[in-house]
């Protein structure tokens, strides 16, 4: 049986657009990288899962996502639904670049492309998430990076609505500060592993597979894909002030040891708001999918990655 050629789902929206003229000029480095190679093009929101999750089951045995966070998300999702344990390479094109950090990536196509290439696959955990979806209805996808809820979620809603053509760091900045104008904190019940449900009040709240969010805020620093484990980590009742003047630890990773700020590891995070009249909406890979009450657990080396 012939060996399918590698595909290459890209979504032309991502890193400030892609024209056609654009591509071309891309094909060469692309091919030089990874060699012969076929092409699929999103369109709209889910295309992403919906063609990795056909070309899986077609038979490739290596599917490549070319886009920002959220189209690997989309990408992992359709893979995973798929169970086929076809491999995954990634080239990094979007703002944000959270992923590609977590796992140090190349940001270089042509770089990325060998990388690809040269380097064979490596099991690691994806996260799934069980939530109330834009509709109002229960639902469930995959996030292979990090997920959160609350003031975070707020933040990357906002900056998915900005033009991002000042880079991932102003544009979450800018967007965290028009964020801070409005957003109270929020009180939740967390269980973690089944245990006892406790009562939090709350900036925000991240589930990491890896390490980073909000376009390079090192929120989940000891994350790790290969561990069979999340990092739960949870920003208490920090006000205004604190979020201005604390904002540089984000980026640093040591906010975690911060007074306000918890963390601990668990395999299944379940979070359901106290006051059901708000919603509170989660992020799942940059993206906003739906709000509170969720459930987060971890799918251990569910997934074949090439880095």
């Amino acid at each position: 049986m012939q060996t399918l050629k590698p595909v290459v789902i890209v979504n032309p929206r991502s890193g400030g657009g892609l024209s056609d003229r654009r591509w071309a000029a891309l094909v060469a480095p692309l091919t030089d990288g990874l060699g012969p190679f076929d092409t699929r093009f999103t369109e709209r929101r889910g295309d992403g899962k919906r063609l990795a999750e056909e070309e899986a089951n077609a038979g490739r045995t290596l599917v490549v996502a070319f886009g920002g966070d959220g189209t690997i998300s989309e990408v992992v999702d359709g893979l995973v639904a798929a169970g086929r344990d076809t491999q995954l390479g990634v080239i990094p094109r979007g703002t944000g670049g959270d992923f590609r950090r977590s796992v140090c990536l190349p940001d270089k196509i042509l770089e990325a492309a060998r990388h690809i290439q040269a380097t064979p696959a490596r099991r690691i955990d994806v996260g799934r998430a069980t939530f109330v979806g834009e509709g109002g209805q229960p639902t469930s996808r995959c996030f292979v990076n990090v997920a959160s809820f609350g003031f975070s979620a707020d933040v990357a809603s906002r900056a998915n609505r900005s033009s991002k053509k000042l880079g991932a760091r102003l544009s979450f900045l800018g967007a965290t500060m028009s964020s801070l104008v409005r957003y109270e904190n929020v009180e939740v019940m967390i269980r973690v592993d089944g245990g006892e449900a406790r009562r939090h009040t709350v900036l925000l709240g991240a589930i990491g597979n890896g390490c980073f969010f909000g376009g390079g805020m090192k929120i989940c620093p000891n994350g790790s894909l290969e561990d069979g484990i999340l990092d739960l980590v949870v920003v208490g009742d920090l006000g205004r002030l604190g979020v201005i003047t604390k904002i540089g630890s984000l980026y640093e990773g040591t906010h975690i040891h911060l007074e306000q700020v918890s963390s601990v590891k668990a395999r299944k995070v379940q979070v359901e708001p106290v006051n059901g009249s708000a919603p509170i909406p989660i992020e799942l890979d940059g993206e906003t999918p739906g709000h509170l009450p969720a459930t987060f657990e971890v799918l251990p080396g569910v997934l074949p990655l090439r880095f």
